[in-house]
């Protein structure tokens, strides 16, 4: 099957190579395994079995780190034991020995494999193609050291059954090689793979996460000559075993100075001068008196340089990632904070920010300009305030009255009450002329207390809106009756409450021949728009007025704004009606108000059905007139959808205001105490109701 690559994966997890590939890697770890067994056998002790350098040691790792999670990884723990008996019995070892070492090969690479999937999870993720990372350095060298430690006792054991007895200086190089091995190699193998991997894997074995050294190639070249050239010639002129550490500060120079996989070469040429120079009977360590320690010692004097070179360089690593994520990260705030100085500078609105004590931090040109006037639009800098005003000090309410200081909307919004497009006037103590007068929008808010606290406020100039609301609720007014007419046996009444915002509501009412025509209507919408339908229906209304018929005015004045309504996509809901004086009945057309009842004086409520749809949805649909009395004492009441949106929102929630109509004696106290009921809600729309109630 054709091989495909897997995006989207783990980015610390190895890419899944073809099937044909395992066998090679297999085979490929266990050549190179077999040949580190031989030529750590060429380097045995005569005064022992055990060899003074293991390099099987660290290959065994890299082994088993490669073939991580695999389906047969314990098949290759096995051959790891068979390569090392066949190994040593094929260069002169014992059976004993040949099985002792083998053993002790597989529980090593088994319980330093363990740790390293445990403590390196990333390592062990990427099957040894990730380099080690500072916080995994000292789990590493916790796994080099148990591994090797755990594996002990089976040398120990081997000796005792070959009749030498248990041997703590076989034991302490058994360890000392082992360790040195997995620390030297390891790295190295490690820094090597994940270099292959960058240049055969486009994908890769994940982001790089090493900053480069602070050498150069020729210091780094020179490092790696002098350094093991230095051991060396110390260890061929120096016998006092005191005087090998300051050889230490060669250590700190290479894991300052160079990449760490260079540090790991480097303390694999070190081994090589110090172990063999040691192997050949000089150097500082032969005061010890016995060969197998003097050549165990060496090798923990090289794990000492690893570690050394290792720390330092890893740690420069992650010191010089965090400081480049540092700076990426401020370079990014600069350019947000550039992005949204720019934004926040040629905004329309003005933002002004506060800190937690009230002073000002951010003052854009447009709050500048609102709050100091038009000849500061210009400043940029909340220093640019005049010396001895403060920008909020023309701050006052809509009648011109000065606000208390407790009362400007930073201050309430940092007592803990924001504000929301609260309308004030803001005449600047700095103004030139009227013109500067404006009557400003602030709405505030909190700041988190993580950035510090404080409060932005929002203004935005609404001078031009309120002045055009204005002369929209003019408009909106004139189509309210002057007056009540006098009506013998009846009475009426009706209130017109505005909201914030101009909308469509109007009621009407005029006199014909025996009777009394009522309208109320809602044309959809808020706004001059609104206002401007409202006076067309009312014209066409008047217009098409025809004594008791109140379906032909209703299809005439749909007909007439057919247009109108199309264009600005409205409706206008209304309630039409025809009162019979003499009689009491009620001829009435209800386009899709729905919110008129005729309430009796015992709390009985008849609700008037709305039965067609409001005018502007359907043109050429039929409309249809329905009949009610009014009776001696029972009164007729309309209200507007705001007057069910404050009590609720539901048809239910009226049932108040029929109640309270119920007990009222007069049309003017039951308009009065529907208002009452709504006062205490939310009121987003204008409040309209009509009452027109029958005397007894």
């Amino acid at each position: 099957m054709k091989n495909e690559r897997v995006r989207g994966r783990h980015p610390d997890r190895a890419r899944t190579g073809p099937a044909y590939t395992e066998p090679v890697t297999v085979a490929a770890f266990a050549a190179g395994y077999l040949l580190a067994v031989l030529l750590g056998r060429a380097t045995v002790q005569p005064e022992s079995t055990i060899s003074m350098v293991w390099p099987a040691a660290g290959v065994s790792v890299l082994w088993i780190a490669a073939r991580a999670r695999r389906q047969g990884v314990v098949l290759d723990v096995a051959l790891i034991g068979v390569l090392t008996a066949v190994g040593v019995a094929a260069t002169g070892g014992t059976a004993t020995g040949a099985a002792a070492t083998a053993v002790g090969a597989v529980v090593q690479v088994t319980v330093t494999g363990a740790i390293l999937a445990h403590r390196c999870p990333r390592v062990w993720r990427s099957r040894g193609r990730r380099s080690l990372e500072r916080t995994e350095l000292w789990p590493f060298f916790l796994a080099a050291f148990v591994g090797p430690l755990m594996s002990a006792p089976v040398v120990g054991a081997g000796s005792l059954i070959a009749g030498d007895g248990w041997r703590w200086d076989v034991i302490l190089l058994w360890c000392a090689r082992n360790m040195g091995s997995i620390v030297v190699l390891c790295p190295l193998g490690f820094s090597i793979s994940e270099l292959v991997a960058r240049r055969t894997d486009p994908v890769g074995p994940g982001p790089r996460t090493r900053a480069s050294a602070p050498s150069r190639p020729g210091e780094q070249l020179l490092v790696l000559v002098i350094s093991p050239a230095l051991h060396a010639l110390w260890f061929l002129g120096m016998n006092d075993i005191a005087l090998v550490f300051p050889l230490l500060a060669l250590a700190c120079w290479a894991g300052v100075r160079l990449p760490a996989p260079l540090v790991s070469l480097h303390g694999g040429l070190v081994a090589v001068a110090c172990i063999g120079i040691t192997a050949l009977g000089r150097g500082p360590f032969l005061g010890i008196g016995d060969p197998i320690v003097e050549i165990a010692v060496s090798q923990l004097y090289v794990v000492l340089v690893c570690v050394i070179g290792l720390a330092l360089a890893l740690d420069r690593d992650a010191r010089d990632v965090l400081s480049d994520a540092l700076a990426d990260a401020r370079d990014q705030a600069q350019a947000q904070a550039d992005l949204f100085g720019t934004i926040i500078n040629t905004m329309s609105e003005g933002v002004r920010v506060v800190d937690r004590e009230g002073a000002v931090m951010v003052r854009n040109p447009a709050a500048t300009r609102l709050l100091l006037g038009a000849h500061h639009a210009l400043a940029t800098d909340v220093d640019d305030t005049p010396t001895g005003i403060s920008d909020v000090a023309g701050i006052r309410g809509l009648d011109g009255a000065a606000l208390a200081p407790t009362d400007l909307p930073f201050r309430r919004s940092l007592a803990g009450s924001d504000v929301r497009d609260l309308d004030l006037l803001v005449r600047p103590a700095t103004a030139l002329d009227a013109a500067d007068e404006r009557i400003v929008a602030f709405t505030t808010a909190r700041l988190p207390e993580s950035a510090g606290g404080g409060v932005v406020t929002v203004l935005r100039d609404v001078t031009a809106e309120r002045q055009e609301l204005h002369r929209a609720a003019q408009v909106q007014m004139s189509l309210l009756p002057a007056e009540a007419p006098r009506i013998p046996g009846y009475e009426l009444a009706a209130r017109f409450v505005p909201a914030g915002s101009v909308g469509g509501d109007f009621y009407d009412w005029h006199g014909v021949d025996d009777g009394l025509v009522l309208t109320l209507a809602d044309v959809m919408g808020k706004g001059p728009g609104a206002a401007i339908l409202a006076a067309t229906t009312r014209s066409l209304l008047r217009a098409h007025a025809d004594a008791g018929d109140v379906v032909t005015p209703l299809v005439a004045t749909e007909q007439g704004m057919v247009r109108d309504l199309e264009n600005t996509h409205a409706f206008v809901t209304m309630f039409r009606a025809f009162l019979h004086l003499p009689t009491g009945v009620l001829t009435y057309s209800d386009a899709g108000h729905g919110l008129a009842a005729v309430v009796a004086p015992d709390g009985a409520v008849r609700r008037l059905q709305a039965g067609d749809l409001p005018l502007g949805v359907a043109a050429d649909v039929r409309r249809t007139s329905d009949i009610e009395r009014l009776e001696p004492g029972e009164i007729l009441v309309v209200v507007s959808d705001g007057v069910l949106d404050a009590l609720g929102g539901t048809v239910e929630d009226l049932s108040g205001v029929w109640r309270e109509c119920a007990g009222s004696t007069s049309a003017a106290e039951a308009v009065a105490a529907a208002l009452r009921l709504t006062s205490g809600g939310d009121i987003e729309d204008d409040l309209t109701i009509l009452a027109l109630r029958r005397r007894t």
